[in-house]
């Protein structure tokens, strides 16, 4: 047989049309790429970072604007500008470029010594109120703290302005614009840490019945002193109680401490308060006799004390220490500190079955007569008999 050999064809594979030039995808130079970019930080081009300071310090107008658009971004170098720069026109693009960085407008609002950025960067902030309470509070040139002031409309923040800021001319721009706003000028007199404020707030409340009976209850003594003062012109026309037991222990005037305990008449209680707190003996002595003339029809045993001890009226003196019959601890009280000798000796008479409470008066009465009245008392041989007979079992 006749040996042939075939040749084995192999599929065609098409390729398709060859790409030109400017088609053909190239990886990308990478060594390349890193030699661009440190030759774009290095050199001292308009595209550098670097150069940028010499163009900000040096330029022309529209090259530095154009610089400061660059930096957008950049806060701290922005701040650095609006404060530093001797260029208006870098400053005030500097101060729009923060638009939204608040800290860094407050400290050009507080800082910069150039008024019109200051002004910029307040008028940045209008709509941050804490932002501009603090600027009329802190900041270091008067027209910025002004500005400040003016831009709020917020009681609650003219309130707190007029209340805190060190400046006289923010507080008393503050007070000013919030002198028809009852609530905020309560706040400043109950909250400010300087007196010439609270006084202000005070005489700007003076003819307003319900501000001046809160603030009676001030923390502060002055401020408590001024409103009791103001309210003594309408002590007539006052139902709030604890208004009235404040012009009765506080207020200058006789005649309006002589009303307010009149009009307590009916309230032991009060009445009781005036007599222990307030300032005046005229008071005092009223709310006293008052309160002697309702013995009667008292059963509190504090208040049946204050009579038995104080009251001018032996009866009504002697009323109290019988109504206390029963109440030890209250008899006791009388006892021990009575300035009256009856009152003293008729609630030892009516203590003699107690005798816990008769030693105790022998040791505690700030009377001597009474301490051995007391201790003759439990001396007696009947008396010591049944107390040894009680501690021995």
């Amino acid at each position: 047989m006749a040996s042939s050999s075939r040749r084995i064809r192999l599929p065609t594979i098409e390729i398709g049309p060859d790409l030109s030039e400017d088609e053909r995808v190239k990886r990308p130079d990478r060594k390349k790429d890193r030699k661009g970019m440190q030759k774009f930080h290095k050199a001292p081009d308009r595209f550098s970072f670097s150069h940028l300071a010499k163009i900000l310090t040096s330029g022309e107008r529209l090259a530095m604007l154009s610089a400061v658009d660059r930096l957008k971004g950049r806060a701290r170098v922005l701040v650095e500008l609006a404060l530093f720069s001797n260029f208006p026109f870098v400053r005030l693009a500097a101060v729009s470029h923060l638009a939204n960085d608040i800290e860094g407008l407050t400290d050009i609002a507080k800082f910069c010594h150039y008024e019109d950025t200051r002004a910029s960067a307040v008028d940045e902030l209008s709509t941050n109120a804490s932002a501009l309470i603090e600027v009329a509070c802190s900041s270091m040139f008067g027209t910025s703290r002004m500005d400040a002031v003016n831009l709020l409309v917020e009681p609650e923040s003219l309130a707190e302005i007029a209340a805190r800021s060190p400046h006289r001319d923010s507080r008393t721009a503050s007070l000013e614009k919030i002198s028809e706003n009852a609530n905020a000028l309560r706040k400043v007199a109950e909250h400010s840490s300087f007196r010439s404020v609270r006084m202000s707030a005070v005489d700007t409340l003076s003819s307003d019945i319900d501000s001046l009976c809160s603030l009676v209850l001030s923390k502060h003594v002055e401020v408590k002193k001024a409103a009791a003062a103001k309210l003594s012109a309408f002590v007539e026309e006052l139902d709030d109680v604890e208004a009235l037991i404040e012009i009765a222990k506080i207020s200058p005037s006789e005649d309006a401490r002589y009303i307010a305990v009149g009009r307590l008449s009916n309230d032991p209680w009060s009445l009781r308060t005036v007599i222990a707190d307030s300032d005046f003996s005229d008071a005092r002595t009223t709310a006293l006799m008052l309160l002697s003339d309702m013995v009667a029809d008292l059963d509190d045993a504090e208040v049946l004390s204050e009579v038995a001890m104080l009251s001018p009226y032996p009866d009504c003196r002697s009323a109290a220490v019988e109504r206390l019959v029963g109440q030890s601890t209250a008899l006791l009280s009388v006892a021990s500190k009575s300035k009256f000798k009856d009152s003293r000796e008729l609630a030892l008479h009516k203590l003699k079955g107690d005798v816990e409470s008769l030693k105790s008066v022998s040791k505690l009465s700030k009377y001597s007569d009474t301490r051995k009245k007391a201790h003759s008392m439990v001396s007696k041989p009947d008396v010591f008999e049944s107390e040894l007979a009680r501690i021995l079992g």
